[in-house]
């Protein structure tokens, strides 16, 4: 039979090695899929944002804004 583990020492352990990885995780995905590719040769050279997620957050304030300004909620 196997063994039986707690739950709060594998999380933990989970969440260390998770950690210790800085190539996994959410908020790499996230950054990955709105930034452009990170260059290689330069580990600190900034990310730009794509210009699809500006387009779409330009959009999506003008929207809103719209919205506001249309229905005198300001």
């Amino acid at each position: 039979m196997a063994d039986r583990f707690a739950v709060k020492p594998v999380y933990s352990a989970l969440s260390q090695y998770i950690r210790n990885r800085a190539d996994l995780g959410a908020g790499k995905a996230m950054l990955d899929g709105v930034l452009e590719s990170a260059n290689p040769f330069d580990q600190k050279a900034a990310r730009p944002p794509k210009r699809w997620f500006v387009l779409s957050s330009l959009l999506t304030a003008m929207a809103i804004s719209f919205f506001f300004y249309f229905n005198n909620l300001m």
